[in-house]
């Protein structure tokens, strides 16, 4: 299997922006396709989740309604009839006192007596009711909020989901929208990843290095397009033992292969040929051969992941995902396996 060095530049920025946005449930560019794919799904499940927990809430709030409504009721049986016997027993004092046949003396200090049994039993008789109520004040509250629940459930079940989910499904919806609007760098990162994929499948003679830069303290002057050269970026750099590739990938559909606004690669690849022509010429020294000083291959290679445009092109070869391998295992050798392993280690720490 060839070596694989860093990430793509796609993937880089697309999980930066995705971090940037609070999106942090991917792990692969195949997780964020199967997201797409399943929103409508997703949003279904959310929904029917928190149908089965109201349903399940329902449930138990009713069965806990009849336990309360129960106690309430045993309370109040048990505290009314608690005063009607502390009543009972005052009356039935009062009545034995009425009963009496006594001196007047006796009839007085009974009198007295009398109305403090009467004052109690006004005072029991008064505050019979505030005092039931205090005993299930409490009880009373959760009853009416469960109450509550199960008229909103039973008269707008379907608000009531949509409330509750409304979190899962606004965040549900804003994932979608900030991937609908880098739906660019998706497709850039989906297709550099198959190209690695692609290239796992060779030997370990190769070595690629994704995300490869290069920068000069001191800008190196391109003479061809007249401008001055401070850093490139390439997709990625295969480094093998018939030379390095430079591979460009671009995962545009027919229409856009065809239209002649979108900036051509072949500028942007030549640039990135020539600054690694120099930056190889100043750091790595092949003096192994009894001929002198070897050069490196350095091959221009775009890959194009569904679509291709039909013709050759001058300065770079143009393949199909599908034909990558084959062309890449046409060349043959020119470094030896120490000189491979030399420019690998150079080119990975630059």
């Amino acid at each position: 299997m060839a070596l694989i060095f860093g990430i793509t530049e796609s993937l880089k920025s697309l999980k930066s922006e995705l971090n940037y946005n609070g999106i942090h449930r991917f792990n692969s560019v195949k997780q964020i396709k199967e997201f797409l794919s399943n929103y409508n799904s997703e949003k279904l499940t959310i929904l029917k989740n928190e149908s089965d927990k109201l349903d399940g809430e329902y449930s138990n709030i009713s069965s806990n309604l009849k336990r309360l409504i129960k106690e309430r009721d045993e309370i109040i049986n048990s505290e009314t009839n608690r005063i009607d016997n502390k009543i009972s027993d005052l009356q039935n004092k009062i009545d034995i006192i009425n009963n009496r046949d006594v001196n007047f003396l006796r009839k007085l200090f009974l009198k007295i007596k009398l109305y403090s049994l009467n004052k109690q039993i006004n005072q029991l008789v008064n505050s019979k009711s505030s005092s039931v109520n205090s005993l299930v004040k409490d009880l009373n509250k959760s009853i009416q909020n469960d109450e509550l629940f199960i008229k909103i459930y039973k008269k707008d079940k379907e608000n009531l989901i949509r409330k509750r989910a409304k979190s899962k499904l606004d965040e549900l919806e804003h994932t979608r929208n900030v991937l609908e609007n880098l739906k660019n760098l998706i497709s850039g990162a989906i297709g550099e990843n198959l190209v690695v994929k692609e290239i796992k499948k060779l030997s370990d003679d190769y070595a690629l290095i994704n995300d490869f830069n290069l920068s000069f303290s001191r800008p190196i002057y391109y003479k061809k397009y007249n401008e001055r050269i401070r850093s490139v970026q390439i997709d990625h750099l295969l480094i093998s033992r018939a030379g390095i590739f430079i591979i460009e990938t671009k995962n545009w559909s027919k229409s856009s292969v065809n239209t002649n606004s979108l900036r051509s690669p072949i500028k942007q690849i030549e640039r990135a040929n020539f600054a690694l022509y120099i930056y190889i010429s100043d750091n790595i020294s092949l003096n192994e051969h009894h001929w002198g000083e070897q050069t490196i291959p350095i091959r221009n290679l775009i890959v194009m992941i569904n679509n291709k445009p039909t013709g050759k092109f001058k300065y770079v070869a143009v393949k199909l995902l599908k034909e990558l391998n084959d062309y890449l295992e046409y060349f043959e050798p020119v470094l030896t396996q120490s000189q491979l392993e030399k420019v690998t280690r150079q080119l990975t720490k630059s």
